[in-house]
């Protein structure tokens, strides 16, 4: 073989199908702006229902929250024999239960503030015999029944005090 012979290159063949493909790899503009917009149907249709269900989480914990803290106050009574009371804020969206200490700062009475983290809801109504208070007495026996209802945004809980039996419900 001669030196000509060998630095001569083989005749060309046509590339291979896989070759020609791997140089295509990527995606159209016609196929980016097509999966886009299904996104942006699907994120249309989601964010609503999304925010609703946390309304209605909101309304929920809240309103739970505030049957435990009647049902808390209402043990502590019995535990010390000794009148309690929970006293209701409705334009600052808060609530006290006396005789109760905060458990982050013990020289603090035990406020609860809905309108902030993570319940973020408004007090509507909170009604006990005429008064935004319910109380106990020694016996954990409530004087009046009541209701207290907490909204966020559309949605509304309503939690209820029986006088009679002395049951928390929420609504």
């Amino acid at each position: 073989m001669t030196r000509a012979q060998r630095t001569t290159l083989p005749p060309s063949r046509p590339a291979a199908r896989g070759t020609r493909r791997a140089a295509r790899a990527g995606f159209s503009l016609f196929e980016l702006v097509i999966v886009l917009s299904v996104i942006a149907i699907i994120a249309a249709v989601a964010v609503p229902r999304y925010a609703n269900s946390v309304g209605r989480y909101r309304a929920e914990a809240a309103a739970r929250r505030v049957a435990a803290d009647l049902t808390l106050a209402q043990a502590k009574a019995r535990a010390a024999s000794s009148g309690q009371s929970v006293t209701f804020n409705t334009t600052a969206g808060t609530y006290t239960v006396s005789g109760a200490r905060n458990l982050d700062h013990p020289r603090s009475l035990y406020t609860v503030d809905l309108g902030g983290d993570p319940y973020r809801v408004t007090i509507g109504y909170a009604d006990f015999g005429g008064v935004p208070q319910a109380q106990f007495d020694m016996f954990g026996s409530p004087a009046w029944g009541g209701r207290v209802t907490v909204y966020a945004g559309q949605f509304a809980r309503t939690v209820s005090l029986v006088k009679e039996d002395g049951s928390v419900t929420v609504q």
